[in-house]
């Protein structure tokens, strides 16, 4: 009986033990949610020293996560790598844990390590994660590892799944674009363009912009066009690109008539409008601008009363200096905003009107517009 009753002990104590690793585990969540993150830490560290398995999993795997937010590699290895260290036990944690150890042996240029990483995540998710699969690819594929690369492609494209397999494609072509191999990139984007619905719009946006910055405006609209033939005509998303597309060719009579449907698509469309609102005003088209305009201060999520001064701000980003004036003079005057008196002392230097820039400036420093101080003298001080 004695005997009996020392099992039981025993058990009790671990039950215990692992209700104290969840709940630190838990008190750590809420310790980090209130900013007290060397609390937190602190309560993480001991709960990755518990007995509890999935706790313990957990807990260095935030630990080496939050390290290597932190720049601090060599612990955030230390924590991954305990995260891990039973690779028959598969959990989400163990899986990220392997995945950014997988990160972080390619910026140690590991390439062994990395592997060993990467592979294992893709066996443990039955090859059926799309980022891990995409992301061993391009790993053989950058590492002078064609045979293993070409060979868990034709491994993956054997799925039967094509969404599968167009997204896959699409992560590769996207990217080989980030590296500036066009050639790879158009590859693997056309594939998934042609593979599934759902890439006609991601896949063909990113087709369209190669062909524009190879200058090929033809290739650019046929596939915008194919694009909007494909969805039917109704995809505002489509529509304002071609819009966007023949105002960048100067298509103004196509610009119109492409934004006016995206704009009726979606009738909370603001960026079909804002283009459309250029448009108008570039034709001074009084009438027609003034109807744009009360149709984007009329969109749901529009605050009316900021509305003028972020026309004014969107118009200066692409350099429009003169429409930019005019909708930041109108904040300005009809709205009160003393804040656009700064971004129009910006707008005013960038036109070289460094007078009148000078002069809105020192107003908005009489408003005591926070900020106003600093680019009035960065602006007098300017050559």
């Amino acid at each position: 009986m004695k005997k009996i009753l020392l099992v039981l002990g025993i058990l009790s104590i671990s039950a215990l033990g692992f209700a104290d690793a969840k709940s630190d585990f838990e008190n750590a969540q809420k310790l980090a949610g209130q900013k007290k993150i060397n609390e937190a830490v602190k309560v993480l560290e001991g709960v990755a020293s518990s007995t509890d398995k999935a706790y313990s999993v957990k807990a260095n795997f935030q630990l080496g996560a939050y390290y290597l937010q932190n720049n601090n590699r060599v612990n955030a290895k230390k924590y991954l790598s305990a995260a891990w260290k039973d690779p028959n036990y598969v959990v989400e944690e163990t899986l990220e844990a392997a995945r950014l150890l997988y990160l972080i042996s390619l910026q140690e240029k590991n390439m062994k390590e990395a592997e060993k990483y990467i592979t294992w995540a893709d066996e443990k998710t039955n090859g059926k994660d799309i980022d891990t699969v995409s992301s061993l690819i391009i790993f053989y594929f950058d590492n002078n590892m064609q045979s293993k690369g070409q060979a868990r492609y034709a491994a993956a494209n054997k799925s039967g799944d094509k969404e599968f397999i167009s997204e896959m494609n699409f992560n590769i072509g996207q990217y080989y674009l980030g590296k500036n191999n066009k050639t790879a990139a158009k590859k693997y984007l056309q594939d998934s363009y042609n593979q599934s619905p759902n890439a006609v719009l991601p896949a063909g946006y990113l087709l369209s912009q190669i062909a524009l910055s190879e200058k090929n405006n033809a290739g650019a609209e046929k596939i915008l066009l194919e694009m909007n033939t494909k969805t039917g005509n109704k995809n505002a998303e489509i529509l304002g690109m071609l819009g966007s597309f023949y105002l960048q060719t100067n298509n103004l009579v196509k610009a119109e008539d492409y934004l006016k449907k995206s704009a009726t698509v979606d009738r909370n469309n603001t960026d079909a409008r804002l283009l459309l609102l250029a448009l108008y005003e570039s034709k001074n088209d009084a009438a027609k601008a003034t109807a744009t305009y009360n149709e984007i201060k009329g969109t749901k999520g529009v605050n009316a009363k900021t509305l003028n001064k972020e026309l004014g701000v969107y118009f200066a980003q692409f350099g429009n200096g003169a429409m930019a004036e005019k909708y930041l003079k109108k904040s300005i005057n009809e709205d009160k905003d003393n804040e656009a008196k700064v971004v129009l002392g910006q707008v005013y230097f960038g036109m070289g009107k460094k007078a009148e820039a000078v002069a809105i400036l020192k107003e908005a420093v009489n408003n005591k517009v926070k900020g106003a101080a600093e680019v009035l003298k960065q602006v007098e001080s300017a050559k």
